[in-house]
């Protein structure tokens, strides 16, 4: 009798489910896509063990919400500054694989050492030594991003982005749906601040096989350039943002249309919790309702995107997500917010993906890394003014008054991009 292959009968399986969206897509994507996936995978499964627990973490070690805070726009402020010399270093380098797996190895070790820190120092020196690791951990993230937004383009041909993105960010979903509990059970179980540690760790753990299924990408070589200086990389930062109109005036819309959601966004649960007296339990159930039609959305939308184009779903989601903050100045009951929620994951869920999709189709040339930096730097300074304007306008003139500036600017930003697309009709632009 011939001998049986367990391993190839799941890669037949997987085959035949086409778990990594291959199907029609030219044989030399394939080891990329691969590749890709399970770092994707992988990445998400470190995150669920992170992204949510960094702030009780530090407060578990006697950091107070004003430290909480510090970190916080600390992170926002290296994340503004780090993508200018990560693209530069990612020119002189001429590779941006290199880039994304050395960085992003960097930024993981920071769990490890945020991990093992209480150990070596204690009371207020440990909530110092932790906050300054998870800043750097902000800063190393957005040094590679640059480079991994510019290689990510070559990894998927245009025609197949619509599929395999809405299916990867699916999957993403539902591992950090599942992953997350977990790794509060763990936290739960362990203790703090013991607890918090051992999720690091894992998170550590984990993310090194993320940066390792990332290197298995491959990558066609870029020509280096020499060591320049700081006016020289600003000056190319600049030509390589404004070389492509299209570009340009795509980040532009998308950094007003950023601000409207940084003004009102980080707001909504205080809402929920001051005005409209909810509970946890109702707004934990509310982001559950949200993340199951983002799901949906997902499926809905990537068919479209392939179909259709990013212009196409960018504006269309758009054109109805102004309408979500509005909803928040006439509820009155915690329910209420199901009319935002519901809706929200959907929409949203368009909108993320064509935008990246379409900023993926815009980063041309051999500068296209340099231009995602400037995207980064002028998105991550949105982050810190946005919230800012948006407290301010609520302490003035109260929380609707903060959500109608949201939902206008956002109205605003949609406008552009219908105008500026115009992608209904039998006769769709296809260049701005």
């Amino acid at each position: 009798m011939p001998s049986h292959d367990p391993s190839s009968s799941l890669l037949a399986c997987l085959r035949a489910f086409d778990l990594f969206s291959l199907r029609g897509t030219p044989p030399e994507y394939h080891r990329g896509m691969r590749a890709f996936w399970f770092d994707s995978l992988l990445a998400a499964m470190s995150d669920a063990f992170w992204a949510n627990y960094t702030s009780l973490y530090v407060l578990s070690l006697g950091g107070t919400r004003t430290q909480v805070g510090w970190m916080s726009s600390a992170s926002s402020f290296a994340g503004m500054l780090m993508p200018v010399p990560g693209a530069a270093l990612t020119r002189r380098w001429g590779e941006r694989r290199r880039m994304v797996v050395v960085f992003s190895v960097l930024f993981r070790i920071m769990f490890l050492l945020a991990a093992l820190a209480p150990l070596i120092v204690k009371g207020t020196a440990a909530v110092w030594a932790v906050i300054a690791l998870l800043v750097l951990r902000a800063g190393f993230l957005n040094t590679f991003t640059p480079a991994w937004m510019s290689l990510t383009r070559d990894i998927v041909p245009p025609e197949h982005r619509g599929r395999f993105f809405s299916s990867r960010n699916l999957m993403q979903a539902i591992i950090t749906m599942s992953m997350v509990p977990l790794a509060g059970a763990i936290i739960e179980a362990a203790g703090e601040p013991a607890g918090y540690q051992l999720a690091l760790g894992i998170a550590f753990i984990v993310g090194l096989a993320a940066s390792y299924a990332f290197a298995q990408i491959p990558e066609q070589r870029q020509s280096a350039v020499r060591r320049a200086s700081f006016a020289e990389q600003v000056r190319d930062l600049w030509h390589a943002v404004t070389r492509s109109r299209a570009f340009l005036v795509f980040i532009l819309i998308r950094i007003l249309f950023d601000l409207g959601l940084m003004v009102g966004g980080p707001y909504f649960t205080t809402f929920q919790v001051e005005v409209l007296g909810s509970p946890a339990s109702t707004i934990g159930l509310l982001v559950t309702l949200r993340s199951f039609t983002r799901m949906v959305g997902l499926r809905f939308w990537g068919r479209l995107l392939d179909q259709r184009g990013a212009r196409w779903v960018i504006t269309a989601a758009c054109l109805f997500i102004p309408v979500l903050p509005m909803v928040y100045t006439v509820a009155s009951r915690p329910w209420h917010i199901a009319f935002v929620d519901l809706p929200s994951g959907f929409l949203f869920a368009g909108y993320d993906l064509a935008a990246f999709a379409l900023m993926l189709e815009l980063l041309e040339g051999e500068d296209n890394t340099q231009a995602a930096a400037g995207y980064m730097t002028l998105s991550s300074a949105v982050g810190i003014v946005g919230p800012l304007l948006g407290g301010w306008l609520i302490s003035s003139f109260g929380y609707s008054g903060g959500f109608i500036v949201s939902g206008t600017i956002r109205a605003l930003a949609a406008a552009l991009y219908l105008i500026t697309f115009r992608p209904f009709g039998a006769r769709r632009a296809q260049r701005v």
